[in-house]
């Protein structure tokens, strides 16, 4: 057992010579045996499948080509089949390094059906959609995420940005339908860029229903940070599941909820000194993670990069406990005289301290009005208006910083008014 950023962990794969960047922990339909599925891009250019009670890999596919130096980034264990693309249950689908992404028959290892595109830069991810009919794919290099059929023909395509990397199932609804995991959809992409993002599609026609940041990033952005995979986790009633997507840049994960702001995780600052990009390894030990996904135990796993030859994949056995959090209540928000809340507010029960940095970058003064409660409900309806008291008041100049501490209460909300037009950003730091 190991203890990161103060979460209990265990390691399902670590072997000199292997860097996984990719990872399942599932039930083998060949075997019945529970298995780890990892893809290694950039040692190994393999799929490969370890049995973590025998402790040995017990499969191993090297895949071909030429016109990239890096995949398979990802490698899928198939669990139904899919006729219209040659696999059945043991299978494993990938991309290899001619941009192809392929089906490899388990027993052979010979590819068995594969599909490309004239367009293609950098071929990802590909996933059977819910229906067993057709796969999702995704390129990192041109950010096309596609639903195509087993003939290669496009069913629908949506750009979501360079950099578009892995996909993971929201599970939707139980059979009672009274709780779901979706906020809409029914797939998760992540896209590998510094601010955004993460998004919520509908497999039917590609529509996205919810992202992190938001499409409209003016309000609640917690800033994914280079994110390559992300999860749903629990099944809540009320929009009350959780999106975990790791944090590449520099090492970290983060559990966000439907308003996008974080509640648990391990993170830090983002650096770009003199127009470069640096890697800065957390102070709690992690490096470059690279992946996340869920556990057949119910909790989540990740995969960092923090050997000379090897990454380590683990499962978490608790969520990590403390540490600090950073989001944006505002960014780049406008006003203009009339007051506006910053709505839903700010739980600050949970948290130590809650600070807020107020920044305007706007011609006129703006004027924040920070309303508290005590109250163990925070209703920002009329029957609760009475609960909320104003605890605090901040003018900022134009050009102007701000800042105020406003733990000690069970939610603060903030009012907003300016003196003209004005644009302000209000960063909002919690600390466990």
């Amino acid at each position: 057992m190991f203890t990161i950023a103060g979460c209990r962990m265990r390691i399902l794969f670590r072997k000199r010579g292997y860097t996984p960047h990719f990872a399942e922990y599932v039930d083998d339909p060949l075997t019945g045996d529970r298995v780890v599925v990892m893809a290694d891009p950039h040692t190994r250019r393999s799929a490969f499948i370890y049995h973590p009670e025998k402790k040995q890999i017990i499969w191993e596919h090297r895949v071909t080509g030429s016109q990239l130096t890096s995949n398979p980034h990802i490698a899928r264990l198939i669990t139904e089949p899919l006729p219209a693309f040659n696999a059945k249950p043991g299978d494993i689908v990938c991309a290899d390094l001619d941009n192809r992404y392929i089906v490899v028959d388990r027993k052979t290892k010979s590819v068995k059906w594969s599909t490309g595109f004239p367009d293609a830069k950098w071929a990802h991810d590909i996933m059977p959609t819910k229906d067993h009919e057709h796969v999702l794919t995704t390129d990192y290099g041109n950010g096309m995420l596609r639903r195509i059929d087993g003939s290669g023909k496009i069913i629908w395509s949506r750009e979501l940005g360079k950099g578009l990397a892995k996909l993971s199932r929201v599970v939707g609804q139980t059979p009672s339908t009274v709780h779901s995991n979706s906020f809409g959809g029914d797939v998760l992409a992540a896209v590998n860029q510094d601010i955004r993002g993460v998004y919520e599609l509908r497999e039917e026609d590609g529509e996205v229903v919810w992202s992190c940041p938001p499409l409209n990033p003016s309000r609640n952005c917690t800033w994914t940070l280079k994110p390559h995979a992300a999860v749903r986790m629990g099944l809540a009633e009320l929009d009350g599941n959780l999106t975990v997507f790791n944090q590449e840049a520099g090492g970290g994960f983060v559990a966000v909820d439907k308003d996008c702001r974080p509640r648990w995780g391990v993170s830090k600052p983002f650096s770009i000194i003199d127009g470069k990009t640096l890697y800065r390894p957390t102070a709690q030990g992690l490096f470059e993670t690279t992946h996340v996904f869920l556990t057949p135990n119910g909790f989540l796993g990740l995969i960092d990069w923090d050997g000379d030859n090897y990454s380590t994949v683990y499962e978490l056995l608790e969520p990590p406990r403390g540490g600090t959090l950073t989001w944006l209540l505002a960014w780049n928000h406008e006003t203009a005289g009339v007051e506006e809340f910053l709505d839903p507010p700010i739980e600050t029960y949970e948290w130590r301290e809650t600070m807020l940095h107020v920044i305007n970058n706007g011609d006129g003064r703006l004027k924040l009005r920070l309303l508290a409660t005590h109250s163990p409900i925070v209703d920002t309806g009329k029957t609760w208006e009475w609960s909320w008291f104003t605890c605090e008041t901040l003018s900022v100049e134009p050009g102007g910083h701000g800042e105020a501490r406003v733990d000690g209460f069970s939610a603060v909300r903030v009012a907003a008014s300016s003196e003209g037009r004005c644009r302000y950003s209000i960063f909002v730091v919690n600390r466990g």
